[in-house]
């Protein structure tokens, strides 16, 4: 891997325990990151007003052992997998060049060249229905076809995203920490994401999840993206929140609209009162950016689970008694039908013996 001193040098620094706001401190004062390694003793009083003292002395010596340091740390980096993008450097994200808390580094495992394709975000909430789940995977399957999407990592709406994306194309998910902190409660899934896509974090390997981490993250997102799709918000859901940003940055904002009161879509409804694009299908999306939905090969049903379809979408959702009452089956015949359907993707299960169709 070939770097410039300046991207040695962005590298080299946020290599060190050291807070995003003493790391832009340190370079506001030496005017650019080469700037701080050729002048980097003039700035011990600096470290020790942030108590840093003993990590000024290592940082010192790193730059003084015929680059074992910084050496170490890009094979550090290369064993694992990751791909470090320096601030400028000509694969970082030319959208975070005008944000003033843009990362020094981004950290990237996967395919970087989908950095370049136009990019659309889709959030939501972790307690999203799961009809909506189910409705959110087909969305962005047909969506994945023509654009990359991107998305966090958490469980829920995340991860309905993701599944989705990988049956049409190639997502990208962001992490609120470093690459280090990823969830461990589907490991499948996010191998996935580093094998077919790109999983990318805004902090070096070993920084965990802090209370502003998703805030930040949430921002990254609005501002690397085209346009966002709210999938589900709570009246405080972390969704809104790059929302909010996606609307600072004049981004296009969509959502899915919910019935009235209804705690898991309050937020989402909001937002299309206040402009959002009312949102039921990929269609309504790629219409405003002048794209066509690709043509999904047609699930083939047999006339009675056309029935059972027209039914479930009619009545929003319905308890498998009123579904064998409606189509005059024997309640043994029931189970069969709905997993059939299942399994073609048309209808979900709600819990407690109810259908609803996707």
């Amino acid at each position: 891997m070939e770097l410039t001193g300046r991207e040695k040098s962005y590298i080299w620094l946020d290599s060190f325990a050291l807070s995003d706001t003493e790391k832009r401190k340190l370079l506001l004062a030496a005017g650019s990151a080469v700037g701080l390694l050729k002048n980097f003793s003039k700035f011990k009083p600096l470290l020790i007003e942030f108590g840093k003292e003993s990590l000024y002395n290592i940082m010192s010596a790193s730059l003084c052992d015929g680059g074992k340091y910084f050496a170490g740390v890009l094979e550090g980096l290369k064993t694992q997998g990751i791909t470090p993008l320096a601030y400028g450097s000509a694969r970082y994200p030319k959208a975070w060049l005008q944000l003033a808390d843009a990362p020094l580094v981004l950290y990237a495992k996967g395919n970087l060249s989908l950095l370049q394709t136009r990019i659309f975000c889709v959030v939501g909430s972790r307690r999203t229905p799961l009809a909506i789940l189910k409705l959110a995977e087909n969305i962005c399957e047909e969506l994945s076809q023509s654009v990359t999407l991107l998305t966090g990592v958490a469980d829920g709406a995340d991860t309905a995203v993701i599944e989705g994306a990988l049956k049409g194309g190639k997502p990208i998910c962001m992490l609120a920490g470093g690459l280090g902190s990823a969830p461990k409660n589907n490991p499948a899934l996010l191998k996935a994401v580093e094998e077919k896509g790109l999983l990318l974090a805004p902090h070096q390997n070993d920084v965990p999840v802090l209370a502003y981490s998703y805030e930040y993250r949430n921002k990254l997102l609005a501002a690397l993206c085209e346009g966002a799709l709210v999938l589900s918000a709570g009246e405080k859901s972390g969704a809104l929140i790059t929302a909010k940003y996606a609307r600072e940055f004049g981004k296009k904002l969509f959502a899915l609209p919910y019935a009235p009161m209804s705690a898991s879509g309050i937020g989402c409804n909001e937002l299309i009162k206040n402009g959002a694009k009312l949102t039921e299908c990929a269609k309504d999306v790629l219409s405003e950016f002048g794209l066509e939905l690709k043509t999904r090969r047609a699930v083939e049903l047999t006339e009675t689970e056309l029935l059972a379809v027209e039914y479930l979408k009619q009545a929003g959702e319905a308890h498998v008694t009123e579904l064998a009452e409606h189509l005059k089956l024997p309640m043994f015949k029931i189970p069969v039908l709905l997993s059939a359907l299942e399994m073609k993707g048309v209808v979900i299960k709600l819990g407690g013996n109810r259908y609803s169709a996707v």
